[in-house]
Parts: C-alpha cells; sequence; structure tokens
C-alpha cells in the first residue's frame, strides 16, 4: 500500500497495548520462545478464514502453537491480537504502494488472481463484523478502508480532472475492491470478478492490459464513465 496505510499500520499496532492485562510488560520483557512473525501469520489466516466472532483465543492458541501465557503476553488479549493480524495482513498482499495509473490496474489483477487464498479480503470481512468488533478493530478496519480510497484519489491525480472527479472515482474503484472481495468468499468465478474489474476500470478510463493500465482517449474516457453512471453497464 502507500506511505498513508504504513502509517495506519502503525496506528493499528498501537491499539494493541490499550487493554494489556497486569503484569504483561514484565511478561514481554523476556526473550520470547516463539517467531512473532509466523505466530501472527497463523493468526491472520485463522481471521481470514473464520471471521473474528467465529475465532476463540483458544482456536489461536491451538494454531499459533502458544500456551495462553504466551498469547496474552504477546497480545494483550483477542482483540490486540486482532490489531496485530490486521496491520500484517495490510503490510502482505502484494499490492502496488507507489501510485500510478498501472498501479491501479495491477491491485485489480491482485484481487481477482483465481490463486489467492483464502478468497476475499480480511479488512472488507472484518467490516461486515463491525457490529461484533471492539473500538480498536472498528476503527482499524475503517481506516485500512479509507486508506485504498485516499490511494485511488492519489493514483488517478495524475489525470488532471480535478480533486472531486479524483474523489469521485476513487470512491468507485474502492467500491468495486469490496464487491470483488465479497464475491470473491460467495464463491463466484473468476470470470464475473474480471468483469467487475474491467467495468470499473473503464469508468474511470482505464483497462486492464496484461497487469497495466492505459488511459483511454478523454472521449472514450467520459463515454465509459457516462455509460456506468446511467446504469446500463
Amino acid at each position: 500500500m502507500t506511505a498513508m496505510v504504513d502509517m495506519r499500520v502503525i496506528m493499528i499496532q498501537s491499539f494493541k497495548n490499550e487493554q494489556a492485562p497486569a503484569g504483561a510488560d514484565a511478561l514481554m520483557a523476556r526473550p520470547r520462545a516463539f517467531d512473532l512473525a509466523a505466530a501472527t501469520d497463523r493468526a491472520v489466516t485463522l481471521f481470514w478464514q473464520r471471521g473474528y466472532a467465529a475465532t476463540s483465543v483458544r482456536d489461536l492458541c491451538a494454531a499459533m502453537q502458544l500456551n495462553s501465557g504466551s498469547f496474552y503476553a504477546a497480545f494483550g488479549d483477542k482483540a490486540g491480537c486482532f490489531a496485530a493480524a490486521l496491520a500484517r495482513y495490510a503490510g502482505g498482499q502484494g499490492v502496488p504502494r507507489v501510485p500510478s495509473l498501472e498501479a491501479i490496474a495491477r491491485w485489480f489483477d491482485v484481487i481477482i488472481d483465481p490463486a489467492r487464498t483464502p478468497r476475499g479480503c480480511l479488512v472488507v470481512a472484518s467490516a461486515v463484523e463491525s457490529p461484533l468488533l471492539d473500538r480498536r478493530g472498528q476503527a482499524a478496519v475503517q481506516a485500512l478502508l479509507a486508506a485504498v480510497d485516499d490511494f485511488f484519489r492519489r493514483c488517478l491525480a495524475v489525470r488532471g480532472l480535478g480533486a472531486e472527479v479524483d474523489a469521485a472515482d476513487a470512491a468507485l474503484l474502492g467500491a468495486a475492491v469490496t464487491a470483488i472481495h465479497v464475491g470473491a468468499r460467495a464463491g463466484a468465478p473468476p470470470a464475473h470478478l474480471r468483469v467487475i474489474a474491467d467495468r470499473a476500470l473503464a469508468a474511470v478510463g482505464l483497462q486492464r492490459t496484461g497487469g497495466a493500465a492505459a488511459a483511454k482517449p478523454a472521449r472514450s474516457r467520459k463515454k465509459a464513465r457516462s455509460t456506468v453512471r446511467s446504469g446500463s453497464a
């Protein structure tokens, strides 16, 4: 993602310390006998597969191969583990980090890849569960979703169409990303996801061309946007 995403990830990581149990600092001062990154990766997979509500601390300890003492010392609680998992997930999805028109197309190529597993997106799936998350989790999910729209907005700025148009088109792309992830999670066929991606890109004057994006002529771009907004897409 972008520098803004990195800043938000730092914020997410800080959330896990808010509710650390008494004595956690002393425990965490001891050398860990496990790989924290590998353990967090297992938590990412579990939350991604099952969702937040359906994942218990016992499930996490089993998947991460930790006893409860080590778990609480490292993460504070389930919500802290979830925050760490979100931060780990956000930094490891292989999506572009430098804003450009080509980055938008590459982003869509990543998320429609049928080899992507688990299906969908941990952040989008967690947004659906937002009422079940604590304040830290809700804030983290909202921040990451906002960061996606912001990244697209900065990618689109090079077109010179103005901030209002860029913000509207970025919101459309963000909505398409969400739709693709929900569809993938529900088992939609890859061809269906490619259609969503291609139509969303066309609406903002871009197209997928083997992983790159190309700006269409202004007339085609306006026609594509008009077609989608008229509901004929």
